[in-house]
């Protein structure tokens, strides 16, 4: 009898109740350095989406843990003086038609952006680790990075390829 791991007779499907899903944020870019990053946006004093991606793994997750790895990049301001950004990355439960609030996934943040012109590398703030579950229990969920800037300046930003977020939890039997 072969016992190379084929089972021959009815087939059972068996659900994996347990799910680990990672979700890499820019995929599908290519670079000779291996450093990619999204489609840019242009940022002003009024906020704007510079990223709004759905994370679902097509099924229904009970989350145990959500871990974040995200970081994204701001260059270019076109002002004389040294500007300010002011963002925060969010997230949101998105289940057939129900939408959930916003949550923060961090503290609504203020970081300086590199002039236009002057030596140095952009500004690439990172927001990493373990992000608590109670407010944002389930998958699918969306996230977001929305900016905006400092006086009245403009600067580019988009997310960089490293951007990550790994789901884990169980599935939610029937939906």
């Amino acid at each position: 009898m072969d016992r190379r791991g084929v089972r021959s007779g009815t087939f059972f499907r068996t659900i994996d109740p347990f799910r680990i899903f990672t979700k890499y944020l820019v995929e599908g870019q290519v670079a000779s350095d291996g450093i990619a990053f999204s489609a840019v946006a242009t940022v002003g004093t009024t906020a704007v989406t510079v990223f709004n991606q759905l994370i679902d793994e097509s099924r229904d997750i009970a989350l145990t843990r959500l871990e974040l790895m995200l970081q994204h990049r701001m260059d270019n301001l076109n002002a004389a003086a040294v500007g300010t950004a002011i963002y925060v990355w969010r997230g949101r439960i998105e289940n057939e038609g129900t939408l959930g609030p916003w949550i923060g996934l961090c503290p609504t943040m203020i970081i300086g952006v590199p002039t236009s012109g002057v030596a140095g590398d952009p500004a690439i703030p990172t927001l990493s680790g373990y992000f608590p579950v109670g407010s944002l229990r389930e998958a699918p969920l969306r996230l977001q990075l929305v900016m905006s800037a400092g006086a009245a300046a403009q600067f580019a930003a988009d997310v960089k390829n490293t951007s990550y977020v790994t789901l884990q939890g169980n599935v939610i039997p029937g939906v």
